[in-house]
């Protein structure tokens, strides 16, 4: 009886576990269908290891890095208080949210203060000399 109790308690906490922890848990921004082409033209910056630009697309626009194996793209609206929408910026290599005070990494959106989630990722495809982005 004591070990069916005990196997209760167990996945009982498991249950909590997994559902208040992981992906699941960091899924704070919206879903929007878009699709958002970087080219040369309008996005120089971002074709240089490093480089970073602003794009149109994702909930509060969309910002697009280099990372010297490609580019990857993170929507602007911040994870904390997501449903203030306030647009994160870029500083130096970081990312801030000057509503909230919180930061992420540039080069992975990953968060270093005060946030709890990473920014929100989004796809992108190469195609010729172009990329898309698309959630």
């Amino acid at each position: 009886m004591i070990n069916l109790v005990r196997y209760g308690v167990v996945c009982i906490c498991c249950l909590f576990c997994s559902i208040g922890c992981g992906d699941g848990a960091c899924n704070v921004i919206p879903n929007v269908t878009f699709r958002t082409n970087i080219n040369r033209g309008e996005h120089l910056n971002v074709y240089s290891p490093g480089g970073w630009s602003n794009a149109s697309g994702g909930v509060r626009g969309l910002i697009v890095y280099n990372t010297g194996d490609g580019l990857i793209a993170y929507d602007r609206c911040s994870t904390v208080n997501p449903e203030q929408q306030n647009r994160v910026e870029v500083d130096g290599l970081s990312i801030i949210d000057p509503a909230s005070g919180a930061k992420w990494l540039l080069m992975d959106g990953s968060p270093t203060h005060i946030a709890e989630c990473s920014l929100k990722r989004y796809n992108v495809r190469k195609d010729g000399d172009s990329y898309y982005v698309s959630n």
